[in-house]
């Protein structure tokens, strides 16, 4: 207990423990029944319940927490975010995800937009050929996240590179990838990904600018249930 709670920094074990905790919480979610909205157990409980104590149950929350799964409400407690349409048909669990995931999508679309618009301003010619390689090599998430942060790179901004990753890594975090349906959907996003390198290429700013706003808004309509696409 010592290694883990001192000077408040986690030691390899305690990181794998608060990570190990992260997900018994949202396993807890399922097994309970909680809906979005709904508040979770007590502090005590969950410390008791999964034999950790408060310092790494407390980790876990953190974590939860930047990835928009839970709120704190002072003097209340901890609740499951909302989740818009709500209609009872699926787990908690995936609704929060998908209800962050559209979060991240919406921050995502306002920044690379822009992101794609200086990358046509700024690119090299090694960068473009670069982007090239990377967009016809899409068959992984790892993948895609190489080609949404070498169109960042693009920029020469390290903030911009630092800010596109970030998200595209919450995304990541949040299972995006598993919440599609479609198992054709990697090939949709290659050809997307292969237009936006050739319109950067040229450095054709409105075009690179309309394909990553239609490449996210894409991407958030697949996650959503068929009345929504």
């Amino acid at each position: 207990m010592v290694a883990e709670e001192a000077s408040g920094l986690l030691v390899p074990h305690a990181r794998r423990r608060y990570e190990a905790v992260v997900d018994s919480v949202l396993e807890l979610v399922e097994a309970r029944g909680l809906r979005p909205g709904d508040a979770l157990p007590t502090e005590r409980e969950l410390a008791d319940l999964f034999g950790v104590s408060r310092n790494v149950l407390r980790q876990a929350f953190g974590v939860l927490e930047e990835r928009g799964l839970l709120r704190t409400v002072r003097g209340s407690g901890r609740y499951l975010r909302e989740a818009p349409g709500d209609d009872g048909k699926l787990g908690a669990r995936a609704l929060v995800e998908v209800a962050s995931i559209a979060d991240v999508l919406e921050a995502r679309t306002l920044l690379e937009v822009q992101v794609a618009a200086l990358a046509c301003e700024r690119r090299t010619a090694e960068q473009a050929q670069t982007l090239a390689v990377l967009a016809g090599r899409l068959t992984s998430w790892e993948d895609n996240l190489a080609f949404h942060c070498a169109v960042a790179a693009c920029t020469h901004n390290f903030v911009l590179e630092r800010l596109v990753r970030q998200q595209a890594e919450l995304a990541d975090e949040l299972h995006q990838r598993a919440h599609y349906k479609d198992p054709d959907e990697l090939q949709h996003m290659r050809a997307e990904h292969q237009a936006i390198a050739e319109a950067i290429a040229a450095r054709d700013s409105a075009a690179a600018q309309d394909l990553v706003r239609r490449h996210q808004h894409r991407t958030r309509r697949i996650l959503f249930s068929p009345a929504e696409r």
